[in-house]
This record gives structure tokens, C-alpha cells and sequence, in this order.
């Protein structure tokens, strides 16, 4: 007879473990929303659980009268609700500061502060707060890695701070006759000229493809070149007719690139991923634009009478006030008066001040980091601070689609 309990129980509790395990596979998300008392003040948290289009993250917002929070943080803990146990608050200076306690007793977030009603992210206070040894306790060897000098890879008249990169970072450099790709351990090199071309007019990263037609001394261009940046293998694509260089890239869309032709007022898609060249727009038969995010349909004869580039949806953020602004896949940074401020769609009244720098251009988002030219050097910016990870006297002068970078799995 006990035997056949203990049995019994076993198979209850093995039926338990395999029912958590297939709601965990299969659940997408959750939001609840639950209370911490700190020093006798309540806070609100707002736990949100994403997990969609290859994305798998928390959004976490505290919240207080006037003061709110927002962290964005991977998912380390199974897909759990209630994961935050408790409240570290700092006051100092004029800093209002919270840092988060979670229910699996890991710190994997780094504080955030308020002053004078802005929200500042880490990198913008970590040398104006004491935070007690709370920062020595969070487990992340990227910190050191950031705090230290980067050993330098130099080539031709070109310094890159390889240290800078990550693991599975890809920084492609324009180059006049090549594309230069620097990786954390490595560098590559692929060719489109035998000459000079002073401007990058064509050469754009399409997904994990680098793209950018073969040019000669020709005024046409019959072949492009696709360089996979992840694999590190080229591949030459003949085209079904001639593209006058009297052309440009209208843009990126669902990993195809668009390419206007003004001598011969045609449009051509280009699908690396298929190596598929199609003739979309011609003067019997309109062409393709992508206008606020949607496709829509437009004359070539528009085409050619201006540069006419894709943009897209804005709508989420049209009570934000800015001057640029640039849109990754859950959220966007944008710049006021040379003020860098993030906010996630989830959240897009409660901006996170970045940094300041009045004087960037070519600015790219992409992973959570933000890059861009200032004078000779590239700079990125994480959440550690912002560093230069190559510099070039060139820069000064030609920095418009110099660079491009992929964070890849």
C-alpha cells in the first residue's frame, strides 16, 4: 500500500513538472501588475513579459506619484512572474535612485535615477552616485571589459579598438575600392573597385548581407556584390540588364534593397537572401515606395524628379518632441537640442536620458547600442558609457553611409 502512494505521488508530481514545462514552452507573455513597500512608501510594478518575433524579455516599470522607472531585461528567469523581490533606493545630490532585487536573488540590472524630473540611465550618473557596492555585486564581465583600454588593430589609416566589439559584432567600414569588416578577433576585406569612389552611393547592409554593386570605369554597373558578413563568403550576382551609376537607393525593405534608375527610369528589387532581381518599376508600370511603413505604389516620373527614400511608422511617437529620431524593434532613440533619450513602445511617455553630444552624425540604433560619427572616429554608446571603435581622419569630412554594423545570434 505505500509503496503504491509513494507511486502514486510520483507520478502526480511528474505529471506537475511536465505541465509547468509545457505552459512554459508555450506561453507567449504576461502582465501583472503588484506592490513593494520600501521605508514605508508603496511603489507600483508594472511586470510585463514579452516573448514574440524571436524576442524573449521583461519590461519592468516602478512607479511612485510623479517618478517612473523602466527597465528592459532578459529572460533569466523561465518566463516567472513576480520577479522583483525587493527595492534598493539611493538618494545623494539630487539623484533619486532605484535598483532592483530579484526573486532569484541575481542582480542583472543596473540602477536608474530621476533628477530634477528626468529619468537618466546608469552610463549618464555612474560618477555622480554612491551606490554602496551594489554595481560590484551584479555578475557582468562586459563592465571590465568596457573599463579598460581596447587593444588597437590598425590598417592602412585606419584605427579600430577591436576590444570594443563584441563577440558577434560585425563594424563594415567604406573604404573607396572595399568594404573593410572588423570582428572582435579578426578582420576582412572584400573588393567593388579598382578605383577610387570617394562617396558610398550603394553599398547598404540588407539583413546579414553587405550589398553594393561591382564599379568600373563603366557608367553602368551590370554585376552586384553580396557579402555574407556573418559566414564571411562573397558572391557575384549578374544583373538582367544595366543600371546607369545616374542612380540611387530609395531603401531597406523586408530584406530587399530598391535601387532607382534615373538615366533609364527604372526601379529594380534586389532579395539577396534569393539573389533575385526584379524590374518593379518601369514607364508603363509604377514603381514601389515605403511611406510611413506601408508600400505604396508611385510613378518613376516622381521617382526621378527628387531622391525619394523609405521611411518608416512614426505614429507611436508622435507626441514626443524631437529633432531625429531612430527606430529599432521594440523601441527608439531620439535626439533633442543634441540630447539622446530612449523609450520603449511598451512605455514612450517615460524617456530615459542617454547622453549628450551636439556634434553626431551617421547616427545608427541597433541591439540596444547607438553609433554614430563625431569628427575622426566612430563612437558607440552602450550602457556602460560611449567609446571610440575606429577613428580616421577621413571622417572629419566623409562620414554620410560610411559605416554599418550587425549584432548577430
Amino acid at each position: 500500500m505505500v509503496k503504491k502512494i509513494i507511486s502514486f505521488t510520483l507520478i502526480i508530481l511528474l505529471l506537475l513538472l511536465v505541465y509547468e514545462f509545457v505552459v512554459n514552452l508555450v506561453k507567449s507573455n504576461h502582465y501583472i501588475t503588484y506592490t513593494i513597500s520600501k521605508d514605508d512608501v508603496l511603489y507600483n510594478i508594472d511586470e510585463k513579459y514579452i516573448k514574440e518575433n524571436g524576442k524573449d524579455y521583461y519590461l519592468i516599470k516602478v512607479s511612485n506619484d510623479d517618478k517612473n522607472f523602466v527597465w528592459k531585461l532578459e529572460n533569466d528567469f523561465n518566463k516567472q512572474k513576480n520577479i522583483i523581490n525587493d527595492l534598493n533606493i539611493y538618494e545623494q545630490n539630487d539623484y533619486f535612485c532605484i535598483g532592483l532585487v530579484f526573486s532569484n536573488k541575481k542582480n542583472v540590472a543596473y540602477p536608474e535615477c530621476i533628477k530634477d524630473g528626468t529619468l537618466m540611465s546608469y552610463s549618464s550618473i555612474k560618477d555622480n552616485v554612491d551606490f554602496g557596492g551594489y554595481i560590484e555585486k551584479i555578475t557582468d564581465k562586459n563592465r571590465e571589459k568596457y573599463a579598460s583600454s581596447s587593444e588597437k588593430r590598425t590598417e592602412a589609416n585606419l584605427v579600430v579598438n577591436k576590444d570594443y566589439l563584441d563577440n558577434k559584432e560585425a563594424l563594415m567600414i567604406y573604404s573607396y575600392k572595399q568594404i573593410t569588416l572588423h570582428y572582435l578577433n579578426y578582420a576582412r576585406n572584400f573588393a567593388f573597385s579598382n578605383s577610387d569612389n570617394y562617396k558610398n552611393e550603394y553599398g547598404y547592409l540588407v539583413g546579414k548581407y553587405y550589398v553594393i554593386p561591382r564599379l568600373t570605369s563603366l557608367p553602368t554597373m551590370i554585376t552586384m556584390l553580396k557579402y555574407d558578413v556573418v559566414d564571411g563568403i562573397k558572391k557575384e550576382i549578374t544583373l538582367p540588364m544595366e543600371i546607369s551609376r545616374q542612380s540611387y537607393v530609395n531603401g531597406v525593405y523586408d530584406d530587399k534593397i530598391y535601387i532607382f534608375d534615373k538615366s533609364n527610369k527604372r526601379q529594380f528589387e534586389f532579395d539577396p537572401y534569393t539573389d533575385e532581381v526584379t524590374l518593379v518599376g518601369t514607364t508603363e508600370e509604377d514603381g514601389i515606395i515605403i511611406k510611413d511603413g506601408k508600400k505604396e505604389s508611385i510613378s518613376v516620373y516622381e521617382l526621378d524628379q527628387k531622391e525619394v527614400l523609405f521611411t518608416k511608422d512614426l505614429s507611436l511617437y508622435k507626441d514626443i518632441n524631437y529633432d531625429s529620431i531612430y527606430v529599432d524593434d521594440d523601441y527608439a532613440v531620439y535626439v533633442k537640442d543634441g540630447n539622446f533619450y530612449k523609450v520603449y513602445n511598451e512605455y514612450v511617455d517615460v524617456p530615459i536620458y542617454l547622453f549628450t553630444e551636439k556634434d553626431a552624425h551617421n547616427i545608427k540604433v541597433t541591439k540596444e547600442n547607438i553609433y554614430y560619427v563625431k569628427n575622426d572616429s566612430i563612437y558607440k554608446y552602450n550602457i556602460y558609457g560611449n567609446f571610440v571603435l575606429a577613428s580616421r581622419n577621413e571622417f572629419i569630412y566623409n562620414y554620410d553611409n560610411i559605416f554599418d554594423i550587425l549584432i548577430y545570434e
